[in-house]
């Protein structure tokens, strides 16, 4: 366990005096926790403002076995920011300060607090576009990601560190709540990535570490490393899924649920398709997810455009058709209440990409709407199995190393030529 942990909290900024940075491995138990935790060393004083959650997080220990958190009786609802930033060349969809505030005021007055970022978004600005914005003075608790590994070596030791203190400058910040890593960079071994990312923890840049885009056995794998090592290990795993786009379920959710992860997903839905703007494989829009203009926009066609995919969007619609329901409203409601996620009785959490104010008040709306009616979860299934078989699988990359695994997992390992 980190020798100093930074101790981080969602409530607005006058509030936080009450708080001291403390080592904690578990949360007082008020009416609003999701489930019990040891208690070991607590703050001096328990406040939660009006219309905000208190997020407490502090790293797993053996005493407690997962990774401590206290919300607010809200679904864990995410606020990703990757449209978000000063360039709309390099995707972003909203670019001015005063409309990204106005977004930020319209999902903490509807109680969450919680926001994404990666050292890559917006072509590296989006950090920046953050702090611009105040995220720390609004209590917010904020994700960021390693550098995105585009090339092989990319997630070695001396350059994850770069990019962690680029971040904390960017985002104008010595810790972060939240830490993943974005993808895996299987020209380094993993060991090599983790003891870094140890000794920042170490070092207090950030709290919790988390996954994303890793096969299920790398899941395994780098947990019983930082096991047996005594690092820092991860809490939480973000990937990609939807009601069209399932495929983390067998293997990847089991892995996470047996190693102590958390959930966070994104494209819940699935890129905007649930829009109803793109009705088949052929129609290619000049801007947005699935556009021609930018690299971005091929990987999402090539993920969701394919002729099954658009034959169970049609047996959705007809029934939700029957009901007056929206597509969207349908997806993300399927999302809360009738995925394999563990939203109210867990700590899952629900990622959510916008491109103005109004969007994110009509999914957060959708959001906190309760359960389908039963033909139209039957319907859903049913797509899926349309879906299914042309459905890409859970996102990880190519599965090939540029180093000797065994060697890395049984007798130190070095580097192939790559």
């Amino acid at each position: 366990m980190a020798s100093s942990t930074c101790f981080t909290h969602s409530v607005p900024l006058g509030a936080r005096s009450y708080v001291k940075e403390l080592n904690l491995v578990s949360p007082l138990s008020p009416p609003m926790l999701r489930r019990p935790y040891n208690t070991h060393m607590l703050p001096t004083h328990h406040f939660v403002p009006p219309d905000y959650s208190l997020s407490l997080r502090a790293e797993a220990t053996p005493e407690s076995n997962m990774p401590l958190i206290a919300q607010s009786p809200r679904s864990r609802i995410i606020l990703g920011l990757m449209t978000f930033g000063p360039k709309s060349e390099s995707g972003a969809r909203i670019t001015d300060l005063d409309t990204f505030n106005r977004a930020l005021d319209v999902f903490q007055a509807r109680g969450y607090n919680e926001v994404d970022t990666a050292r890559i978004y917006v072509g590296g600005e989006q950090e920046a576009f953050t702090r611009q914005a105040g995220w720390k003075e609004r209590g917010l608790t904020l994700a960021t990601k390693v550098r995105y590994p585009a090339n092989p070596g990319d997630n070695a030791a001396d350059k994850v560190v770069k990019s962690v203190e680029t971040s904390l400058k960017e985002l104008g910040v010595d810790c972060v709540d939240l830490l993943y890593l974005h993808r895996p960079d299987r020209a380094t071994p993993f060991h090599e990535t983790l003891e870094a990312l140890d000794k920042l923890h170490k070092a207090g840049k950030f709290v919790r570490l988390g996954l994303s885009n890793f096969a299920a056995f790398e899941v395994a794998e780098v947990v019983m490393t930082c096991t047996s090592k005594g690092w820092v290990r991860p809490t939480v795993y973000q990937g990609m899924y939807n009601v069209i786009t399932r495929n983390l379920e067998p293997e990847l959710f089991v892995a996470c649920r047996r190693y102590g992860l958390d959930i966070v997903v994104y494209n819940p839905i699935a890129g905007g398709l649930f829009s109803g703007k793109v009705r088949s494989k052929d129609m290619v829009p000049e801007s947005g997810r699935f556009s021609d203009k930018t690299p971005m926009g091929g990987m999402y066609r090539q993920r969701y455009f394919r002729e099954g995919t658009f034959r169970s969007m049609q047996v959705i619609e007809a029934a939700v058709e029957k009901h007056g329901l929206s597509m969207i409203e349908t997806a993300l409601r399927w999302m809360v209440h009738h995925s394999k996620l563990q939203i109210k009785e867990g700590a899952d959490g629900i990622l959510i990409g916008v491109s103005s104010v109004e969007q994110l008040e009509d999914n957060l709306e959708n959001l906190e709407k309760g359960p389908l009616p039963e033909d139209v979860v039957r319907a859903l299934d049913e797509a899926w199995m349309i879906s299914k078989a042309e459905s890409a699988n859970y996102w990880h990359g190519e599965l090939e190393y540029g180093y000797d695994t065994r060697e890395a997992l049984f007798g130190g390992a070095t580097r192939r030529t790559v």
